[in-house]
Parts: C-alpha cells; structure tokens; sequence
C-alpha cells in the first residue's frame, strides 16, 4: 500500500470538509498528524534520493561513467540526447535522473510520481519531447530554413479557432451637440486545420548498440537535418485536408493568374508585391526557390554585362524594394511566396514530439518516427503565391 498517497488523499479530503463548513477539533487534530506525518515522508526521501545520487552510476559517455548528479551539469542538447536514447529503448528514469535533467523534461517519463513541496512529480505522458526544445537547437545551429524561422509555435492545448480583427471603421468625429458614433469592427475567426507533422529515421542494428547518450545524439542529429526538410514543406504545402496540416500556399493569392512564363520571374515577383496590400505589405518579405534566385543574380542586359555584381558581392540579391529576400530550399522550382509568416501564419502545438519504434525485421533496421500533433493556417490575403506555368 503506498502510504503516503493515502495520507495525501485524506489531508485532501479534511480540507474539503473544511471547505464545506465541517470543523471541527477532531478533524483539526487529525489533519495535524497527517501533515507531520506527509513531511517526515518527504524528508525520508530526499535523503534516499540524495544517498542515490552519490552512490549509483547513471549512464556512460563515451565510455567514461558518469553519476546521476553529473546529469545537471549537461547542456540541454546533451540532456535531450539522454533523454530521447533512453526513451527510444522503452527505457523509464529514476526521480533522481528527472530531479538531474530538470522538470522540463519530466513529460518524457512513462510512469506517474506525485510531486511534493521537495521533489519534482513525474507524469505519464508517454515518449513526449518538447517541441521548443528542439526548434531551440534548430535556431541555435541555423538549421532552420528562412520560412520554418519565421514561424511562432504556440502551444496552447485545444486552441484550433483564432478570433482576430478583421477590418473596422475609420475613426467618426463626434457631431457637435450630438452623440458620436461608436466604431464598428467585423470580427473573424481563423480555423486551423490539424494534423502531424512526422519525419521517419530508419537506424542500423549497428548504431542500436550504442551507450543510451550515443545513441540518442544520433537521433537529436537525425531530427535537427530531417525535421527542417520534412516538416518545413509540410508547412509551406499542406493541403489541410485528410488529417494534413494547411500550409502557408493554400488559399494564397496567385501573383500570375495560371503561373508565369519561364524568364519572367521579376515581372512576376513585382506584381506579386502589388497584390499585397495595407497592413500585409508591413514587414513582408519575399521568399524564393534557389533557381529563381540564381536566374535573377546571374541575369545579363543586351550587351552579355551581369546586371548585379558577382564578385566581391557578399549580400548577394538581398531585398527588391524595401521587401528583403531570402532562399528557401523547401519551395518549389520556379516558387516565390510574398508575405509576412510570423504574423499572419498560425501554428500550434496540440501534442508534443513523440518518437516511437518500429521494427523492419527483414531490413535489419529500426525506423523511429518523430511525429509532432499540430494546428496550422494562413490568414485569408495575407500572402502571394507565385509558380511558373
């Protein structure tokens, strides 16, 4: 019997007598020895926990030993390496490694611990990593593709509807002698259509056999190339349909009705910047596929002269007008989007990463898929489309 859940559930169950109005000296002398109880019970086991952390080893880093409480003196990447080699072994942690690796990372854990005033509780959330940690370390190392960057992850569980300010009115003097008139303003609701954003890492028997820390960083690098590829063009593509996340393209507005012809790319960005009008022109910038790019920089005049200079030019092509650019390698051949992403692009975190197994037996490899549960859409105007022919 787990003494200490008991006593827990019935310091609960006086103080909502109490609540209801059931005092009494009973009760209070009751309630007096249960709480003396519940902290002796917590003393006991922070000093176990820390007899623990100084006697037992915890893991092997490169084939050193390392104790428990070396845990805390980790970088976050390190942590996260543990923590995702352990879990993707079906491994569970100790309290003293969640104490070590801090409770941050405490929705990894597979089995339920009730915090207390001393020690950090663990829940059941199943393998669950958290996402901003690892688009943390995508920022960090300048992984990230331009558009994946500009995206703000929220994570509020259960939002799926924006409200948002669609227009209002210009503001109404006030008739002399006479009440002005309130301003009106239409309101909009922003749908996000939801969705996982997955990667599949396939793994060799041999890379299995790693330390947990070892083989953990192997799958922290796998994500930190793979995420940026598949999840950034699920991002930029998504049907928002069939459980698929939408995408920043769809309902965009064309910059060429049908696309435009092959050496018209200028002419196409150009009136894709017009289209974009008031406040989705503020802080736009205009993202393009590498060959556009290279068939904008490296264009000649007439005459066979580079219209930009190649050479000793370290910018490169870095904004027409006041619109900076920037390549895009997820986007299509011959793709261009205008617009401002992290403003009028919506993405949230319904569930956090989770990497689960799966054997492929007859391969001699284990595929772990990284999946990550997620709401995502475009404001409706707020960006240009443009695509060749």
């Amino acid at each position: 019997m787990n003494e200490y859940a008991d006593v827990c559930r019935r310091i609960e169950e006086i103080r909502e007598e109490v609540r209801n109005g059931n005092v009494s000296d009973e009760l209070n002398s009751e309630l007096d020895a249960l709480l003396a109880r519940k902290k002796e019970i917590e003393e006991k086991r922070a000093k176990m926990e820390e007899k623990f952390n100084q006697a037992t080893p915890a893991m092997n880093i490169n084939g050193k030993e390392s104790r428990v409480e070396d845990l805390s003196k980790m970088s976050t990447r390190q942590k996260l390496a543990y923590v995702i080699g352990k879990q993707a072994r079906g491994k569970d942690f100790n309290l003293a490694e969640v104490r070590a690796l801090g409770s941050a990372l405490t929705t990894t854990a597979t089995t339920f611990i009730e915090a207390t005033e001393s020690v950090n509780g663990i829940n059941n959330a199943g393998i669950l990593i958290s996402t901003k940690m690892i688009f943390d370390l995508l920022k960090e190392e300048g992984k990230l593709s331009p558009i994946l960057s500009r995206i703000n992850f929220m994570h509020i569980p259960g939002l799926t509807d924006i409200p948002y300010r669609e227009t209002r009115d210009k503001a109404k003097k006030k008739a002399e002698g006479a009440a002005g008139k309130d301003n009106q303003m239409k309101w909009a609701k922003l749908q996000l259509s939801k969705g996982y954003l997955q990667t599949i890492i396939g793994v060799t028997d041999e890379v299995l056999a790693l330390t947990d820390f070892d083989f953990g960083a192997y799958i922290i690098d796998q994500l930190l190339i793979d995420l940026n590829d598949d999840w950034a063009e699920k991002l930029v593509y998504g049907t928002g349909s069939d459980d698929e996340i939408k995408g920043i393209t769809i309902g965009a507005t064309a910059a060429v009705t049908g696309g435009y012809e092959e050496g018209k790319e200028v002419e196409a960005i150009v009136a894709g910047i017009k289209l974009l009008k008031g406040k989705y022109r503020r802080g736009a910038e205009i993202f393009v596929a590498q060959d556009i790019y290279d068939t904008v920089m490296f264009s000649t005049d007439d005459n066979g002269n580079f219209r930009y200079p190649i050479f000793n030019n370290s910018t490169g092509l870095s904004s027409m007008g006041v619109l900076r650019v920037e390549v895009d390698e997820t986007l299509s051949d011959g793709d261009f989007i205008i617009g401002n992403v992290s403003k009028y692009f919506k993405a949230n975190i319904l569930i956090d990463l989770r990497v689960e197994a799966e054997r492929q037996a007859r391969k001699a490899v284990t595929e772990f898929i990284a999946s990550c549960y997620s709401g995502t859409a475009p404001f409706p105007g707020a960006f240009v489309h443009g695509k060749k022919a």
